[in-house]
């Protein structure tokens, strides 16, 4: 590709590492004594890790790199959002779709016992010191599924893991006219092995506009509404929100005085406690967080609040301990 350094192709990379690996261990098994070779080597798959994949990050020690791929992409999609339900169809709750560029991928497995919160450090320590902004992140439960990470955004049923041992990022940054985007998605599957999967995807500045980024994150709420006619609502099951999240409901609720509809407010809660009391509990979360999106200026009488406690769970919302939704009430 012109517009970048050329670089030598994944195939041949992986060819001389693999000479090389033997003529270097060849050499090693003549010089030095058992217990030596073994740390020599040790040593050696450690530190070549980083060598052979491309991207510039540098691997958790003892990773081993397992698949690394480079290859132009007429366009690219980056997850910036946690997988969410919607309509039976398991998704991201946001895409941004990035113009021709290429692309470095590079999985890895861990060969520590260390907690992925350690290792999601060691990535995200980097990625800080790099320069790079964080668009996304998300740990444990708050991204979603694994299955779908793995399987629907990665396509690499390795990465499948438990949803509460996952960690992921996304970050970005401007190198000249380039533009890059960096993605670390880290794993701990139910046998106990550990991967780190990382993607790395440069493309022209000039290509992307620069209002992408902001219409990726800030419409998509209302986007989703108008397509289902119902969202969730990145709020606590108690109607809390992180400041993030207040500037996504702050712009739904400029949206929402625009249209012509009228709405539900629909809290659901799970958890210890009878019907009743979990119904109270919903209906307090529902009551709560209309009176925020009120005193965000949403319109007088624009939505209801109405609490189903425990009645219509999902396998989700159960985990998490429930969740509110903005339905569009149907027009008679």
């Amino acid at each position: 590709m012109s517009n970048f350094l050329p670089r030598p192709t994944s195939a041949n990379v992986d060819l001389f590492a693999t000479i090389m690996d033997k003529i270097i261990l060849s050499y090693v098994q003549k010089l030095f004594s058992k217990p030596l070779k073994a740390l020599f080597i040790l040593v050696l798959l450690t530190n070549t890790a980083g060598v052979y994949a491309n991207n510039w990050l540098e691997p958790f020690p003892l990773s081993r790199l397992e698949n690394s791929q480079q290859s132009e992409q007429p366009q690219y999609l980056v997850a910036v959002g946690r997988i969410q339900n919607k309509s039976g169809v398991s998704a991201p709750e946001h895409w941004l779709q990035l113009p021709k560029g290429m692309l470095e991928k590079a999985t890895y497995r861990v060969e520590s016992s260390k907690d992925t919160n350690k290792i999601f450090q060691h990535y995200r320590s980097q990625i800080q010191q790099s320069g790079e902004e964080i668009v996304f992140e998300c740990s444990s439960r708050d991204c979603g599924s694994s299955i779908d990470w793995a399987n629907k955004v990665f396509k690499l049923s390795t990465l499948y893991g438990v949803d509460r041992k996952q960690h992921y990022i996304v970050a970005q940054r401007q190198q000249g006219d380039n533009s890059e985007y960096v993605i670390v998605y880290i794993t701990e599957r139910g046998t106990g092995r550990i991967y780190v999967h990382t993607e790395t995807y440069q493309f022209k500045t000039s290509a992307l506009p620069s209002s992408a980024l902001s219409d990726a994150m800030e419409t998509d709420l209302y986007q989703q509404l108008n397509q289902y006619g119902w969202i969730s609502l990145p709020v606590t099951p108690h109607g809390r929100y992180e400041d993030l999240d207040a500037e996504k409901l702050r712009l739904l609720v400029s949206q929402l005085n625009q249209d012509q509809y009228q709405y539900w407010l629909v809290a659901h809660h799970y958890g210890k406690g009878s019907d009743q009391a979990l119904q109270a509990l919903s209906e307090q979360a529902a009551q709560g967080l209309l009176q925020q999106l009120n005193a965000m200026g949403l319109t007088a009488g624009k939505a209801q609040a109405k609490g189903l406690g425990a009645l219509a769970p999902t396998k989700d919302s159960v985990v998490y301990g429930g969740r509110l939704e903005l339905v569009r009430q149907k027009i008679r």
